[in-house]
């Protein structure tokens, strides 16, 4: 039965050095003070599990309470990388830092299997890609009924589970809704379970597609409003956007991050010396301006070029499983001119959004308001992609080789330097295995179209037309590769990526310079249409509202968006903007009247 007590009891009593520690939230939800307290506390050698380890681990990894991460996606959403993640695993700074690399499909089901203790789990994964050999926790088994090879997950059982919900009530029995991610599966997986709330209530009342944990499967339960700050719980706070933004410059210096670690966290003055400049949100930047020059020159950028293109793209698809970035961009633009009816689907549980604007990251909650139906993330990798509902698959990469096969995981930097550490590979590898097809989008440099990958996280036609199908992978594949120079296709006989279109003003000469291989022409190369006069207003309309989004209010910890509500500490709340990254307290509120 769930003790509803302090966020400081409540970790010091469950989580202890060397434990196995979960703190779930996909991008919603985010226990971001629980993990404040655990550094306040001095826990050390931690192994920290988590799909999406965000900003939330690069505190913890920084603050030297890790001892390996459990993961399958790191990046600071909307913004880039996370800087002491990297410093770790590629400098040993504060501390090395173990990794068990995985996809988000794997960590979705290594959480299913921990919560119904069995042993592991089985699925249709990481065929053709590089980290089954990496990491010991995958492996492959024979069905029994089929002799069909499957990849195999060793469970997931934490010592210790925390996320962050909207309610609970005395009792202790706990209610999340909106995005919901794995925390169910989490919270079943884990030995221990602790959870923070926005809000204590004498009775939870029922909401459709809610979560509910009863109060016997839960340990400790802390009153924490604003808990999830940064990020957000639905119905209470907005996401705090600039804060992402702001870490990505204090993140990057470890003289700045020690500051912040002192003043925001552990709560000491720090004399001397100032944070770095905040930096500015990733893709503030639009490669190549604003076209200029004399009057008649087009009034598009090469990104809108690319963008316009990628989303007539998908003209005719009836679904689209997303990826954030330039494939979320081309996806709505596509739902706005080419493909009204065209159903969004994102990996955080999203099925048909329909968002006003650009979404930040896949956690965005305007993705989960405007949705059909918000489900699981097990569900979603297990029932919805695996099961072969979802005819496109609209992915990015770091680097591309002729045969469409991506790298999201590592480059080489030579003899001598260790690896640079990229974010990892996400939904990519079960994205591009199982949709009907597969469009890549992204900008043409040699540093990102290779000669040969540093790491293959995610296959595409593998070394040629017969790989896909010798590993059963029922997708067709790659169908198309989108970039700023022009369009490359798989060669229908060799499924090497070959040159087909090329953009208005753009050389041949200047895509074979941009390219790591000797790249291959069709025998007859197009010129894609410039974008329409309804196309440009289209898309500038989407990122015009997603900048005027970037900064959102946030409201002060315990008071819900868009009301007055009295303060429980008897302080009349007023929504405020943050200025900088802090952390909730967790401190103990009087009890409700």
């Amino acid at each position: 039965m769930a003790d509803i007590r302090s966020l400081h009891e409540a970790v010091a009593e469950l989580i202890h050095d060397g434990d196995t520690v979960a703190l779930e939230g996909f991008t919603h939800l985010i226990p971001f003070a629980a993990a404040h307290e655990i550094i306040r506390q001095g826990i050390k050698g931690l192994t920290l599990a988590r799909m999406t380890p965000d900003v939330v681990y690069d505190q913890l990894i920084g603050a030297g309470a890790a001892r390996k991460l459990v993961f399958s996606w790191g990046g600071n959403p909307g913004v880039g990388s996370l800087h002491r993640f990297r410093d770790a695993v590629e400098h040993g700074w504060p501390a090395p830092l173990e990794i068990d690399e995985h996809s988000h499909a794997g960590m979705a089901n290594r959480y299913a299997a921990g919560a119904a203790r069995l042993p592991f789990a089985v699925l249709r994964g990481y065929r053709g890609s590089d980290i089954p050999a990496r990491t010991p926790t995958v492996s492959t088994v024979v069905c029994p009924f089929t002799g069909e090879e499957l990849a195999a997950v060793a469970a997931l059982n934490p010592d210790v589970t925390v996320i962050h919900a909207q309610q609970a009530d005395r009792a202790g029995n706990v209610q999340l809704w909106g995005l919901t991610g794995v925390q169910k599966e989490a919270a079943l997986a884990a030995r221990r379970v602790l959870v923070t709330v926005e809000e204590i209530v004498e009775t939870l009342e029922p909401r459709p597609g809610a979560v509910v944990l009863p109060t016997w499967v839960v340990d400790a339960v802390a009153l924490v409003p604003g808990g999830a700050h940064p990020s957000y719980a639905a119905g209470y706070s907005v996401r705090d956007n600039a804060y992402y933004r702001e870490w990505d410059g204090i993140s990057r210096d470890r003289a700045a991050f020690g500051r912040w670690l002192a003043e925001c966290v552990r709560g000491e003055r720090v004399q001397g010396g100032e944070g770095p400049p905040v930096r500015g949100a990733a893709g503030e930047d639009v490669a190549g301006g604003r076209a200029s020059g004399p009057e008649g020159a087009p009034d598009w950028t090469p990104d809108e070029l690319m963008e316009v293109n990628a989303a007539r793209a998908l003209a005719g698809a009836r679904t689209c499983f997303v990826g954030i970035g330039l494939p979320s961009t081309a996806a709505n633009l596509a739902r706005r001119t080419v493909n009204p009816d065209l159903v969004l689907v994102y990996e955080s549980g999203t099925l048909g959004s329909k968002p006003t604007r650009l979404p930040l990251s896949i956690g965005d909650g305007e993705l989960a308001d405007t949705a059909d139906s918000v489900v699981s993330v097990p569900e979603m990798f297990n029932y919805w992609l695996q099961g072969g509902r979802i005819d496109v698959g609209f992915l990015g990469a770091a680097q591309v080789d002729r045969f469409a096969n991506i790298n999201t995981t590592v480059v080489h930097r030579g003899p001598g330097k260790p690896e640079g550490r990229l974010p990892g590979a996400g939904g990519a590898p079960e994205i591009a295995a199982n949709c009907g097809q597969v469009l890549m989008v992204l900008r043409h440099s040699p540093r990102s179209f290779v000669g040969a990958l540093d790491f293959v996280t995610t296959l595409g036609h593998g070394a040629g037309p017969r790989d896909r199908a010798a590993l059963g992978l029922p997708g067709a594949g790659p169908a198309a590769v989108i970039t700023d120079l022009g369009l490359l296709r798989p060669d229908p006989v060799t499924a090497e990526l070959v040159l087909t279109d090329l953009h208005p003003g753009v050389t041949i000469h200047q895509v074979r310079a941009a390219t790591g291989w000797d790249l291959k022409e069709a025998d007859r190369i197009g010129v894609t249409a410039p974008p329409t006069a309804a196309e440009l207003a289209a898309l500038r309309a989407l990122k015009a509202a997603a900048s005027d989004g970037q900064s959102p209010s946030v409201e002060t910890p315990g008071v819900r968006a868009g009301e007055a509500l009295e303060s429980r500490r008897g302080e009349t709340p007023v929504t405020r903007t943050v200025d900088s990254p802090r952390a909730p307290t967790g401190d103990p509120l009087p009890p409700l009247p």
